[in-house]
């Protein structure tokens, strides 16, 4: 009888302990998932932010690069200058990132994140990490306001804010008037290579405003995508992305102004095939007037565009101008030294410049359109 009690007696303890060993089990489970960050360890694992680490200075611990997801959003795009090969935009732009040094305990704090803007976003917060990002290929500082920096309860950090840059550009003019450009700007870190962070673009987050006005220009799309570029102040290339605003020019006031007209002159030099019983002088008066103005509007286009050495597709339709009043001059001399001797050949001479002229500056203009596209 004394052994049953005893029995009953040690089946009791042994479920009175474990019904203590898995409450105090299922606490520290609670405790160490309220505690998880956003590398998906507890903070206990890091340094927290206001202890003696160097968080300011030193990357997030781990032994991959980390990664630093981009999104951007064109706002404004203007001095678009194609002889000093650069151009201005503005755009807000956001970085997000994880530096689990800097979790928090949400009920002690008694928030559950900590904002900062303006001038204290992020310079006055000595012990937050920023990933040093900047514009590669701006000219120039790069100006900022409305700076925002956000550190959740788990460590996530988002940095965002209003940036604008005046950068360089390479603008391919083969086409021009009818060209399309692509604007570049690349972002990257100054200070850390691609061993230490990775930039990633946030597909969902990379915009353009749709109201985008640009008096010479339409933007098309605006594109994303990520080099590793290489640079003297590193053996280790550094991680890039390149937001690409697409536009295209708007051709209006080129044909307005300038194809047109100059389509004109030359069709107008033709007038001499139907003057036979005048002078080489009164003749040659059209040829020269009609060359002189090509010239003049040469001018007038050279001055909106840099000294590049291939031909853009307004060149050649202005050297084939040329060489059609040219030749429009040549068939002048001809047809009046004929005309001394055998008027009849110098009349046929006209009549057949009348259609031969015109077909020769269509098909040397369609070609030109077509070999350049």
């Amino acid at each position: 009888m004394l052994s049953l009690e005893i029995s009953i007696q040690e089946l009791l303890m042994r479920i009175l302990l474990l019904s203590v060993l898995f409450a105090l089990g299922g606490l520290e489970v609670a405790a160490a998932a309220d505690d998880l960050t956003c590398s998906g360890k507890p903070r206990s694992d890091y340094s927290l932010a206001g202890s003696a680490g160097n968080n300011m200075f030193d990357p997030p611990p781990g032994n991959e690069a980390t990664q630093i997801d981009v999104g951007f959003h064109l706002t404004s795009l203007s001095d678009i200058d194609v002889i000093s090969s650069r151009f201005r935009f503005e755009g807000y732009v956001v970085f997000e990132w994880c530096d689990p040094r800097q979790a928090f305990d949400e009920a002690t704090d008694g928030r559950s994140t900590h904002v900062f803007f303006g001038e204290k976003s992020p310079d006055d917060y000595q012990e937050l990490w920023i990933a040093d990002v900047t514009i590669a290929n701006s000219i120039g500082g790069v100006s900022s306001k409305s700076r925002r920096t956000e550190i959740a309860a788990d460590g996530a950090i988002q940095l965002s804010g209003v940036f604008s840059a005046v950068v360089a550009a390479q603008f391919d003019l083969r086409r021009f008037p009818f060209d399309k450009q692509s604007l570049a700007i690349e972002m990257e870190s100054f200070t850390f290579n691609s061993d230490v962070i990775t930039l990633r673009p946030m597909e969902d987050l990379v915009s353009y405003d749709k109201d985008l006005y640009l008096p010479e220009w339409r933007v098309r799309s605006l594109t994303v995508s990520t080099v590793e570029a290489g640079q003297v102040r590193d053996r280790v290339p550094f991680s890039r992305v390149i937001f690409e605003a697409n536009v295209e020019r708007e051709t209006g006031y080129y044909l307005v102004k300038l194809s047109v007209p100059l389509m004109l002159i030359v069709m107008l030099s033709w007038s001499v095939f139907w003057m036979r019983s005048e002078s080489l002088g009164g003749r040659m008066r059209i040829s020269s007037t009609a060359f002189l103005t090509i010239v003049a509007y040469q001018f007038a286009v050279s001055g909106d565009l840099p000294k590049v050495a291939y031909l853009t597709l307004m060149d050649k339709l202005m050297i084939t101008s040329f060489i059609l009043i040219a030749l429009t001059a040549l068939e002048n001399m001809v047809a009046v030294l004929m005309n001394e001797r055998n008027p009849a050949g110098a009349d046929k001479l006209d009549r057949r410049s009348r259609w031969v002229f015109p077909l020769a500056y269509v098909a040397t203009i369609a070609t030109v359109v077509v070999a350049s596209s």
